[in-house]
């Protein structure tokens, strides 16, 4: 719950600078996401899911920035049943909230890069394999990532934005239990494509 409550209070910061910062600028945007959790012995990423969210940023000089975004996403991971006898399926959703705080830079006209951090609260968890439904291990309740991406301008509003992203913090222990060095559990990783308009 002090997620959560932590949560709001940035939620309340984002559209305050939205609403009372003259040199802000706003938007939203909405994709597609498609992610894996490493791990789990499944390549990928194999399971799509929605990305949508608002965005303000603000210029600190001609070509650098900084955007802070609060976003929904779909993570987790899945495998199709086998054709032959319907089995081996998996399934597991996962829906964060999550903010982020990216630097940005205009190395051209046209591009955009970016990097930074975010941080998100799990709203929701499902885990399935071959009908039956898994609870263990437990999932963690926030979710640290390092994300990196890439804006192409396609109008003076509209811009596309290729990103990948992955947690810095395990999101739940191995079902084992197992750890070995940096290797802490399992985490997200998330490749996504948005649309960005600026309202």
């Amino acid at each position: 719950m002090k997620l959560k409550n932590l949560l709001f209070c940035l939620v309340f910061l984002f559209f305050g600078s939205m609403l009372f910062g003259q040199q802000f600028n706003g938007g939203l945007l909405g994709g597609l996401s498609m992610s894996e959790i490493s791990g789990d012995r499944l390549t990928g990423p194999n399971k799509a899911g929605v990305y949508a969210g608002g965005f303000v940023n603000t210029y600190i000089s001609k070509k650098s920035s900084f955007q802070m975004e609060l976003d929904f996403i779909q993570k987790g991971s899945r495998k199709n049943p086998d054709t032959l006898d319907n089995s081996n399926y998996y399934l597991l959703r996962l829906s964060y909230i999550e903010m982020f705080l990216h630097y940005k830079w205009d190395f051209s006209e046209l591009f955009t890069l970016e990097a930074g951090p975010s941080f998100g609260v799990l709203l929701k968890s499902y885990e399935e394999a071959d009908g039956q439904i898994l609870t263990e291990p437990p999932f963690n309740n926030g979710d640290l990532s390092l994300n990196v991406g890439l804006f192409f301008s396609l109008t003076q509003r509209w811009r596309f934005n290729v990103r990948y992203s992955n947690s810095v913090l395990a999101v739940r222990p191995h079902a084992s239990g197992q750890t070995y060095k940096w290797n802490q559990g399992q985490y997200n990783e998330v490749l996504s494509f948005t649309f960005h308009y600026k309202l």
